[in-house]
């Protein structure tokens, strides 16, 4: 049977924090919560709490739509946003 231990050294990339968004290192994190037999690595111990409280929420992807004015500048904002999300990603605001 597989320890967490042995887990964590097995794990040699990055995961996302399902919080914040943050790349994580289970190697150098004892931050973690198993949720229906899956374990998740967090960043710092409120986002692991924030996750205990209500795991389903950070769980389900979350699809955020904008309403854009209409028009040009309407048109500017939603071409720079999509530029921005292609350089920077589109995940949530780290917590840090």
């Amino acid at each position: 049977m597989a320890t967490l231990a042995n887990m964590t050294n097995a794990i040699t990339t990055p995961i996302i924090d399902a919080v914040c968004g943050m790349r994580v290192e289970p190697g150098k994190t004892r931050v973690v919560s198993n949720h229906q037999g899956h374990t998740y690595w967090f960043c710092s111990e409120a986002c692991r709490e924030a996750f205990d409280k209500k795991p389903e929420k950070y769980l389900r992807p979350k699809k955020v739509r904008h309403k854009w004015p209409a028009g040009r500048w309407g048109r500017y904002l939603e071409r720079m946003a999509k530029a921005n999300e292609e350089l920077f990603g589109g995940g949530p605001p780290s917590c840090h």
